[in-house]
């Protein structure tokens, strides 16, 4: 049974990256980004407030222009004495439109800046939360579902969420402002306006339960469409290797079909919530105009043409902030759904958790002890049992085994890319969980089987290696690594722009910059993860070349493939079923006559040796790499 076993640091295990129920409502969470850009929200609302005083304000001017006129015409006086009066009211118009165009201006630009904001906040903070994630988050989500976040989801927030926070000030200002005003002008017909509003609200309510329902399904949808783009274009050489084009374009065609019918359910929810709602305001201006028209006919009234006209005009506002309040209501759906995915994604936390108290690992000699080390994910089968066993300082230690024996899962633990769920992992008598993440990283270069090289010149591949390196010294990490005469034959050298993961370079290629951005980094620890096993001959002995130069005076951990690479090793571990079965060098391992020599027999039978090779040099090799 494993002995000495340690839990992780912190909370009880969770599985892999748990996510944490967001708290409170996804709106108060969105609210929560506002305070920092408070200074600006605050001018957006104050020429907003001043531009809704103005826009109510247009009835009174028409109130007193048709007032004056027909007080001249009672009179029988002619226009003359009048024209003061209408000079006045126009002069004050003109002003009032003037002042309401430039708060409106003020009202879009801060708002606007706002929004791009609080939409740049929200990018940065899921990129850097993603970028925190461990592993084995990664490992059961889609890249498409994750750019989801965003493209689709940041900007669904964008466009609603902070459209939505001026009307939340606005409408209601309209709609209340407006309410008095009418109960001062004639509180006979204020109340027959008040008839249609009960109607107005239940329509909004129930559009916006049924948008809320159809966003949602659209975000998937859009995901959806993000991912099987991503997934297609990454993988083209093996779309058309296959000559699948057909087959990938009618299942893209079938998502975006999808996207089209979530899209075209929210349209029609929505053209169908405006017009009810125009239909019922006009009914009740209607209403107005014909009991209006009545009084004003009747004897004695004190209700003028300029005041229906006023009141009329304050029924549209008061109508139009109505249906205001119900884009609001779609808004803020659209963006509460949109926030669920984001704050799902934030809430996600890291199975790999730095202590608060870590300390800096300084450099090691690189001796690295697994005591009783165990891997599984929650509610999953053991991937590694009981892994014991010690690297000496610069010792090769290969790891060996059939496919699914948990070889990889051993390499990714030394940087703590994966927790062990049992025992623990030392370097020089120093548990890997009490040193920073950052500390620990920095004293290990990896060599993956697959090199990922970034888009961009060459030499910012081989720099990611360390930042801060010269030109100088990525050229003397390229020539170790056998990289230096390629690069010097690319059309710009070391600025040579490279495709999308290193498109425009062979395997070997790219192994070798991957080779040379280790060197730069100058690691204490070296973990070569099958490196050379997708190679052909001439690659990888120009790589294996490159790789002797690295290793050397390292702690080396080598995953292999092929058993002819690792010969030399200074211990070989044979793992089976997530267990060492075996534990010796090459020769006491074949002599054993177990797992080891099975394997060695599959790969090189009849015999158990490997068939002598042609002596050719790296150098040789070089020559001929491109002729």
């Amino acid at each position: 049974m494993p002995r000495n076993h340690h839990n992780r640091v912190g909370s009880p295990r969770r599985s892999e990256d748990q996510q944490v129920k967001p708290s409170g409502s996804v709106l108060l969470r969105l609210v929560g980004y506002l305070p920092p850009l408070k200074n600006r929200l605050v001018l957006a609302l104050a020429c907003m407030f001043g531009a809704t005083v103005l826009d109510l304000g247009y009835g009174w001017f028409a109130m007193h222009f048709l007032d004056t006129i027909q007080e001249a015409q009672k009179a029988g006086t002619g226009f003359a004495p009048a024209m003061g009066s209408l000079n006045f009211y126009a002069g004050v118009g003109i002003l009032a439109f003037a002042a309401k165009g430039v708060l409106a201006y003020g009202q879009q630009y801060f708002m606007a800046n706002v929004a791009q904001r609080l939409a740049m906040r929200l990018r940065n903070q899921i990129f850097a939360h993603l970028q925190g994630l461990s592993l084995s988050f990664f490992d059961k989500r889609k890249t498409g579902q994750l750019m989801s976040g965003i493209t689709n989801d940041v900007p669904a927030i964008q466009n609603s969420f902070t459209g939505a926070t001026l009307r939340i000030f606005s409408s209601p200002l309209i709609v209340i402002g407006g309410i008095a005003v009418m109960f001062v002008l004639n509180w006979k017909l204020a109340l027959v306006t008040l008839l249609c509003l009960p109607v107005i609200a239940r329509i909004i309510a129930a559009a916006s339960q049924r948008i809320k329902r159809y966003t949602a399904q659209l975000q998937e949808d859009l995901s959806e469409v993000s991912q099987r783009a991503e997934e297609s274009i990454s993988g083209i050489r093996v779309v058309k290797a296959f000559a699948n084009e057909e087959y990938e374009i009618n299942r893209f065609e079938r998502h975006s079909q999808n996207v089209f019918r979530s899209v075209m359910r929210t349209i029609r929810t929505r053209a169908a919530m405006l017009p009810a709602i125009e239909l019922v305001g006009a009914i009740g201006i209607i209403l107005v105009l014909w009991m209006g028209a009545r009084e004003i006919l009747t004897v004695n009234s004190t209700l003028t043409i300029g005041k229906l006209t006023f009141f009329v005009l304050v029924v549209q506002k008061v109508a139009e902030a109505c249906r205001g309040l119900g884009t609001l209501r779609t808004s803020l759906s659209v963006a509460s759904a949109a926030g669920e995915r984001v704050f799902s994604l934030l809430d996600q936390r890291s199975e790999v958790v730095e202590k608060p108290d870590a300390l800096e690992l300084q450099v090691p000699e690189g001796r690295i002890e697994f005591r009783h080390v165990g891997f599984a994910y929650l509610g999953g089968l053991p991937v590694l049992q009981d892994i014991d066993f010690v690297m000496e300082p610069g010792q090769v230690v290969a790891v060996v085994g059939p496919t699914g024996a948990g070889k990889t899962t051993i390499a990714s633990l030394i940087p703590r890319l994966y927790e062990a769920t049992e025992g623990g992992i030392h370097i020089d008598g120093v548990d890997i969980r009490d040193v920073t993440l950052a500390s620990l990283r920095r004293q290990i270069g990896i060599v993956p089987q697959d090199a990922a090289v970034f888009s961009g010149a060459i030499r910012e591949n081989i720099a990611y290696g360390r930042l801060d390196a010269s030109f100088e010294e990525i050229v003397a990490a390229a020539k170790t690594a056998n990289a230096h005469e390629f690069i010097e034959a690319s059309p710009d050298g070391y600025d040579t722009i490279i495709g999308e993961r290193g498109a425009t370079l062979s395997g070997g290629q790219r192994q070798r910059i991957a080779i040379a951005r280790a060197i730069l980094r100058d690691p204490r620890i070296l973990i070569l993860d099958e490196a050379t096993s997708s190679l052909d001959a001439r690659s990888e002995a120009l790589v294996q070349d490159a790789l002797a130069k690295l290793v050397a005076s390292r702690t080396t951990l080598v995953i292999a493939h092929r058993l002819s690479t690792i010969r030399d090793a200074d211990k070989i571990l044979v793992l089976k079923d997530g267990c060492i079965v075996e534990n010796g060098s090459h020769e006491e391992l074949i002599q054993v006559n177990g797992v080891y020599a099975d394997l060695y027999r599959t790969q090189f039978s009849p015999g158990p040796e490997l068939p002598p090779a042609p002596e050719e040099t790296a150098s040789e090799i070089r020559e001929t790499e491109f002729d």
